[in-house]
């Protein structure tokens, strides 16, 4: 068996699947306020998280792929140490409950896995992966594993290549920005929990109020689905909740990061340092931010303190390698790639960075080949077919170049870089009314694209239009001014000064 693809009687994965529910939350006003997975233990009983219910006035179940929801009865055991919950819901009798392992202590790292889930909604999704080490968790213990876990697969059920119940995944209560880990609650902590004896009670009688833990878990989940807004109200809460909650801290400053709002998330991130020096994904963060604010050389401090704190995060080498790239360091950023992916072969993004810096040194077979990788390793990368296919473009191998920006397009609609550069393709190939329609499109997407109004001024030139030439060229060149872009501001000022 190759350790890194096990694999799985099809027929079993089917049983487990027909015995997996979608459970939807919802608050006294019956507005929907979580979603999770859960799985049959004991006729008519159902196992999850805890947090996929806290909170919750009402809720309904469906098994995977069916329509027919069942309304939640009672919940009839909570350990919230443990984030588990066992609810009753009125079913059928014939539906097969899965089976718990003797003993979770018995599982062992490299152990093949895999899950079943409702991530973001996508019923019946099964991953697989192994099982990559055993945590403590204070006087508790949690499975890591390989296998992804997404919103919406907390509470489904973890199981071995005999379809035994080993845990029940569980979102990453962690700080974001680190390498992405996936856990899972070990099935010996739900065992004592059905055995525990006491007597069902309503949702509705159930306590209304929320931790701050699980704002912060709900927070995680609406940040991973592209709702910053969303998760930055629910880590406010927490916050509010528990004022020195280091990690909500963190997580609210990239949630604000990606909306853009770089400033107050370095307060934020300063904050969490403060409340937690040893929280080297801050520091990771921190740098992000400080780089989008153009100050590479501190954002290179953080990322030099959050590898000293831990020497084995390969995200951070690797957001290190761009930020030397960026200060022409190119050696020392091809160093920190090389490293990144020493620590994870599977980098996807890492592969594709430094594809990137060995086209900018000129080594375009070894960038193609980092491209391949990356696409091999996550066939969705929109990015690594649009940069693989600029390499082609610089090779002169145009309709191989179009057939990546098409497919970075499919997979990435909203993506402007594509179109910018499939026009480059068009203009080369005398495309130019093709070329026009990509780099307007590239425009409506990001209004303030300078490479986009020049490459569209260059057609317009190739037409004739000399007026709709000068008129982009010059948006171009104040675009390149605020920016900063010194190149492109030169290339622009002279073309402009051999037509005016």
């Amino acid at each position: 068996m190759n350790i890194n693809e096990p694999q799985f009687d099809l027929n079993l994965i089917e049983e487990v699947t027909a015995s997996t529910v979608l459970l939807v939350m919802n608050d006294s006003n019956n507005n929907p306020i979580s979603m999770g997975s859960g799985f049959f233990v004991q006729p008519n009983t159902i196992a999850t998280n805890h947090h996929v219910i806290e909170g919750a006035a009402h809720g309904t179940v469906n098994l995977v792929g069916m329509p027919k929801k069942y309304t939640i009865d009672s919940v009839f055991a909570i350990d919230k140490d443990n984030d588990l919950a066992l609810l009753k819901v009125s079913t059928s009798s014939d539906i097969k409950s899965l089976t718990l392992i003797n003993d979770s202590e018995t599982v062992r790292r490299g152990e093949g896995v895999f899950v079943v889930g409702n991530p973001k909604g996508l019923e019946g999704t099964l991953s697989v992966g192994i099982i990559s080490n055993l945590h403590p968790l204070g006087d508790n213990k949690r499975l890591q594993m390989t296998a992804p876990i997404s919103p919406g697969s907390s509470g489904g059920p973890v199981l071995n290549r005999n379809g035994e119940v080993i845990g029940v995944a569980v979102g990453s209560n962690q700080a974001l920005g680190a390498q992405n880990l996936n856990f899972a609650i070990p099935s010996n902590y739900l065992k004592k929990l059905l055995n525990q004896s006491k007597s069902a009670t309503p949702l509705l009688e159930q306590e209304q109020s929320i931790s701050a833990e699980t704002y912060y878990v709900w927070g995680n989940v609406k940040f991973k689905q592209g709702d910053y807004v969303g998760a930055i109200a629910d880590y406010d809460k927490a916050i509010q909740l528990k004022p020195d909650y280091a990690e909500a801290y963190n997580n609210r400053g990239l949630a604000k990061h990606e909306f853009g709002e770089h400033a107050a998330a370095l307060v934020d991130f300063d904050e969490a340092i403060q409340l937690k020096p040893r929280l080297s994904v801050a520091y990771n963060n921190r740098a992000l931010a400080k780089s989008a604010l153009g100050d590479l050389h501190a954002a290179i401090a953080d990322y030099d303190e959050a590898i000293q704190l831990n020497a084995n995060d390969a995200v951070v080498y690797k957001n290190r390698g761009v930020a030397k790239g960026e200060l022409g360091e190119h050696a020392a950023a091809l160093a920190d790639y090389d490293k990144a992916i020493q620590l994870k072969p599977d980098y996807a993004e890492a592969y594709d960075s430094r594809g990137y810096m060995k086209n900018k040194l000129g080594e375009h077979e070894a960038a193609l080949a980092d491209y391949d990788k990356a696409i091999q390793l996550k066939p969705d990368f929109a990015e690594a077919y649009n940069n693989r296919g600029f390499v082609k473009y610089e090779l002169k191998d145009y309709f191989a170049a179009l057939a990546d920006y098409d497919k970075a397009i499919q997979l990435k609609p909203d993506f402007p870089n594509s179109y910018n550069n499939r026009g480059l393709v068009k203009i080369d190939l005398n495309e130019h009314v093709a070329a026009l329609t990509d780099y307007n499109i590239a425009i409506q997407l990001k209004p303030d694209y300078a490479d986009a109004y020049f490459n569209r001024g260059v057609s317009y030139l190739k037409l004739g239009l000399l007026q709709n030439t000068i008129q982009d060229f010059l948006i171009a060149l104040r675009f390149a001014t605020q920016t900063g872009d010194t190149e492109l501001k030169t290339a622009i000022e002279q073309f402009l000064s051999g037509l005016i």
